[in-house]
């Protein structure tokens, strides 16, 4: 394959293994959610049928991931895991050489897409189909927002990593200033686990969300409650982040890498204090 061919990959038809949850909640952030995700837990419990696999008893399980004991990260080698389990930034030395250039390929690959296709100007991403309105801020914020502009759902066509083709474009959002582009994702549907071509360094993140069946799962609120006919459990589909750094260190952390961003001019005072 040649440098300049697009760098795709589909995703393998496989679901996610479900297993018993024991700290898996041990780093979220909100007590209430911890609290409510382990009752969920306690009543989702399951057993491994003759072939080894989990077998669901009652309801499914609703939490993917089992960080080892005593900790409340996953190892440096996970591939898949909620957001707070795993490490902000990869381990390229866990990586082969092989890996790491495909990294490189993606990052590049992604970089020359968005200078194609104009991603950095919101009214050319909206003519591309991305969602660009942002949320009204509250009176007084000052924090930098990542705002995704997603692209409007419609038949998947081609396979699902593609840097010329994002789910969802990221910008900086900073109170009196223009959007600025520092990144991309994409996301699987519910049940399907993403590629992972550059190893270890390309990494995909699930979120505890408010889901019904058959719906988008929803951020759920500040108590912890999800809804009438929602519940509170592990979201069934994956997101991938990339961003506009100068490494891919720091192009395949899990959230905004905001000292490289600040590095590569992306994001400014007082966002890089």
């Amino acid at each position: 394959m040649m440098f300049d061919d697009p760098v795709v990959w589909r995703i393998p038809r496989t679901r996610a293994r479900l297993a018993v949850p024991d700290v898996c909640v041990s780093s979220l952030r909100s007590r209430t959610v911890r609290k409510r995700l382990c009752l969920v837990a306690l009543a989702s419990a399951v057993f491994l049928g003759p072939a080894g696999e989990a077998v669901p008893a009652g309801p499914p399980p609703t939490l993917l991931c089992t960080p080892p004991p005593g900790s409340r990260l996953l190892p440096m080698t996970a591939r898949h895991g909620l957001i707070d389990h795993m490490h902000q930034y990869p381990a390229l030395h866990l990586a082969t050489p092989a890996e790491r250039e495909r990294a490189r390929r993606i990052l590049g690959q992604l970089l020359t897409a968005a200078a194609r296709q104009q991603w950095q100007s919101p009214a050319a991403a909206q003519r591309l189909g991305y969602d660009v309105r942002t949320a009204r801020r509250g009176a007084g914020t000052v924090a930098v927002r990542f705002f995704h502009a997603e692209r409007r759902q419609e038949p998947r066509r081609g396979p699902l990593l593609d840097p010329a083709r994002p789910k969802a474009l990221i910008y900086a959002n900073a109170p009196g200033r223009p959007l600025v582009l520092v990144g991309a994702m994409w996301s699987t549907r519910d049940g399907e686990r993403g590629p992972t071509p550059a190893g270890p360094i390309l990494r995909w993140h699930s979120h505890i969300v408010c889901k019904r069946p058959g719906k988008r799962g929803l951020k759920p609120p500040p108590g912890g409650e999800c809804p009438a006919g929602a519940r509170l459990m592990q979201g069934t589909s994956e997101m991938l982040h990339v961003w506009f750094t100068r490494d891919i260190r720091s192009a395949f952390a899990i959230s905004a890498p905001r000292p490289e961003l600040c590095s590569a001019g992306l994001l400014r005072a007082p966002a890089c204090r």
